[in-house]
């Protein structure tokens, strides 16, 4: 329970980051400006994706214990090293990207190069403390991210008439990357003697990392090719105000990824023991809590738009209030989505995952480009909840089907 606690305050703080920082640039900046950082940032977490397939997803099968532990020491090491080499080759394609898109926008900010690195090396140490049974120490990284990121951007929208996407970068690129090299060091301590890591040792995890790539990779297409979409057919502004009004919802993914983080090891421990009706139960369980969370919080968003709008938003997107709805179907069924994937990890399912993801985001992709067309950048939320619905239902079946036969009666 005390795990279970730490996971529920780190997500706490993860979501308070997030949304701090996203109400902060909707109210203050220009819709340009916000929708620049969205861009940038949902490549973080498209790119966050990428590497739970190359490293984090081998860390979190194995049994917690610290980085010492002979379980996972030489696992550790080799995965530091792949994700080094991850993190060098995002910063020079994110520069090279920067520089491509056009001038003059909110996308085009040099900065991406400090932040996608800094952003992903955050989340690796992050998901490290997680895999090791830290949930406090990921609980202290994220608070310190929260203390490092909030002044500065205060100082950032008192002394500058209009704050840019590249500026913003700047600010969070430097957070995440101090509280990141910091967190690694102490990460790392101790596993810097003995022979060193080779990449060829790595042959064995890729095969994998291959289906788990495919999986992931197809999940952020599905829960975020609507972004790109938008960005490129209705510009920055379009997505800023898709941004403002999935916003207040972000509550309820985020509760879904703590409890993901926390309940993996308990899932690993029931397949272990082989008590399928536990393992059931924990994930039916997390289903309904999921659905009734968000119902609650969808509903109460909607009724007490109008005033959020004025007070949080200093009035912009006022008229979008009816976005929230769709917003709040896709997230109730986001929830699902990470329940019943963490189910299916944990039987090692990756391959059926991968496929099933696969399907989805393809289902996703053409509903999204179709419904642009008629009902604009609602229409690529709604095609993005109709992937998600698919997914959910293939994803069901395909956990029946993984688990051993008995557990079926």
């Amino acid at each position: 329970m005390r795990r279970y606690f730490a996971a529920l305050v780190e997500q706490a703080l993860w979501s308070l980051l997030n949304l701090g920082v996203n109400l902060a640039l909707a109210r203050f900046a220009a819709p340009e400006a916000y929708g620049g950082f969205v861009f940038w940032a949902n490549t973080g977490f498209v790119l966050s994706s990428l590497q739970n397939a190359l490293t984090v997803c081998h860390l979190q099968t194995l049994a917690p214990g610290d980085g010492g532990s002979p379980h996972r020491r030489e696992t550790e090491r080799l995965m530091h090293l792949v994700n080094t080499l991850f993190l060098l080759v995002v910063g020079a394609g994110a520069l090279a990207a920067s520089l491509v898109l056009p001038h003059g926008g909110g996308l085009h900010a040099p900065a991406a190069a400090l932040f996608l690195p800094a952003f992903l090396l955050q989340q690796y140490v992050r998901a490290l403390a997680f895999s090791r049974g830290r949930a406090a120490a990921a609980a202290v990284q994220t608070g310190l991210v929260l203390l490092i990121a909030a002044p500065a951007l205060l100082l950032l929208a008192r002394g500058a008439s209009a704050i840019s996407a590249d500026a913003i970068l700047q600010v969070m690129g430097a957070a995440y990357g101090i509280v990141g090299v910091v967190a690694a060091a102490r990460a790392m301590a101790g596993q810097l003697g003995g022979p060193r890591p080779r990449l060829g040792d790595y042959l064995p995890f890729a095969r994998q990392s291959g289906w788990i790539f495919l999986g992931v990779s197809s999940t952020e297409l599905l829960t975020r090719f609507y972004a790109f979409v938008v960005a490129a057919s209705d510009g920055p502004a379009a997505l800023a105000m898709l941004a403002a009004t999935q916003l207040l919802l972000r509550p309820v993914p985020l509760l879904a990824s703590s409890w993901s983080m926390a309940a993996r090891n308990d899932l690993a421990v029931q397949r272990d023991a082989a008590r399928w009706d536990r393992f059931l139960r924990m994930l039916g369980l997390a289903l309904l809590a999921g659905a009734a969370a968000a119902l609650v919080w969808t509903l109460a968003v909607r009724l007490g738009w109008s005033a959020l709008s004025q007070h949080v938003f200093a009035g912009k997107y006022a008229d979008a209030g009816w976005m929230v709805l769709i917003w709040g179907v896709s997230s109730a069924l986001s929830f699902g989505q990470v329940v019943l994937s963490s189910g299916l990890q944990a039987l090692r399912a990756f391959k059926r995952l991968a496929l099933a993801n696969s399907v989805a985001s393809l289902a996703a992709a053409a509903a999204i480009l179709l419904m642009i067309r008629s009902f604009g950048p609602a229409g690529a939320v709604a095609g993005t909840a109709l992937g998600q619905g698919l997914e959910l239902a293939v994803m069901g079946v395909l956990l029946q089907r993984s688990l051993p036969r008995p557990s079926r009666v």
